[in-house]
């Protein structure tokens, strides 16, 4: 039964070499097609693993080391190759990012994993991360991007954006798994799939950018706001005859912020 899942972490970590070879080859929108590859076959393998309950620890190592080739090294050979290698050891560096970063998150989310089941992720998931530095390729394409240094720059600060929020401790959802029980309680989230497939066949996946950017960003603005929200100390109202307006009830509250 752990055959076919395992035979989709497999290929993800094939598409991800695929990437590799093709960007150093200088055709960049085919290399970044297969890290979405990559990323449809890393979606798959837990779905199978699922319906055939064959979910191990084996399993688990080994879409680790899938993981870290497609979203880890082939994104950053990507970017090294599409621009990043004309700015010297900084862009060396910065392209490494990925990779880097990537390993140290992936580290953790096993040493952290306890069972297979999961409702949220601690930082921003890998191919989540990969797939937004790649998007960006798609959105403004390479051509454009080789030729405006001004891009580039944005292009740098979202590599170094994704990959630093990878080992942050901010939490995003986990993206609902596709079954009959989900689809009974979610009836709406096979139109709302289908609807955000249609949008980005119909932009050339232009579209994928914005949308995984928005996401990325989302979790950025829910923890900020529960942190200033955190920050705020606790008031009651006191009688008007009483000294003052209100008095803090938690006064360890700002200083857990700090």
């Amino acid at each position: 039964r752990s055959l076919v899942p395992n035979l989709f972490t497999v290929l993800n970590v094939f598409f991800g070499f695929l990437c590799i070879i093709h960007a150093m080859q200088g055709r960049y929108m085919l290399a970044g097609l297969y890290v979405v590859f990559s990323a449809v076959c890393d979606t798959l393998d837990g779905i199978m693993a699922r319906l055939t309950r064959s979910a191990s620890e084996f399993g688990v190592e080994l879409d680790s080391l899938a993981d870290i080739v497609s979203f880890g090294a082939a994104p950053s050979v990507l970017v090294y190759a599409l621009f990043l290698k004309a700015h010297g050891p900084f862009g060396s560096l910065l392209a490494a990012f990925q990779l880097l970063f990537g390993a140290l998150r992936l580290a953790r989310f096993n040493v952290q994993l306890t069972g297979f089941h999961k409702d949220h992720f601690v930082g921003v998931p890998i191919p989540l991360a990969a797939l937004t530095i790649v998007s960006f390729m798609f959105f403004f394409t390479p051509g454009t991007i080789a030729k405006d240094m001004q891009l580039q720059y944005a292009y740098m600060i979202t590599i170094f954006v994704c990959s630093v929020l990878m080992i942050s401790t901010i939490r995003y959802p986990v993206l609902p798994s596709i079954s009959l029980r989900t689809l009974r309680r979610q009836p709406l989230l096979v139109p709302l799939l289908l609807l955000m497939i249609g949008f980005l066949v119909l932009t050339k996946g232009k579209a994928l950018f914005p949308i995984l950017a928005a996401i990325i960003l989302s979790g950025v603005l829910r923890a900020t706001v529960s942190a200033v929200l955190r920050c705020l100390p606790f008031t009651r109202v006191v009688p008007a005859d009483s000294a003052g307006d209100s008095l803090p009830l938690d006064p360890e509250s700002r200083r857990r912020c700090i």
